[in-house]
């Protein structure tokens, strides 16, 4: 039981997050120009790694986690 509780606790935060980042798209709909205070609002922090040498390029993986709503994996 306890187990149920802690996983309806976690999808009702998940729902949460997701409303508040959602409000704050809408919030910014039209920017026209990106803004160290926009970046603020939407970003929690950016991880950089090592770049790498692939087929003779230069790479660098970066990870952005958001606000509310942590990191989205993007396919490539």
């Amino acid at each position: 039981m306890t187990k149920l509780k802690h996983t309806i606790d976690t999808v009702n935060e998940q729902s949460l997050n997701t409303d508040r980042f959602l409000a704050l798209v809408k919030k910014y709909t039209e920017i026209t120009e990106l803004d160290a205070e926009i970046i603020r609002e939407f970003i929690d922090k950016i991880i950089v790694f090592k770049a790498e040498k692939v087929d003779g390029r230069r790479t660098q993986r970066i990870q952005i986690f958001y606000n509310c709503i942590g990191a989205i994996d993007l396919p490539n």
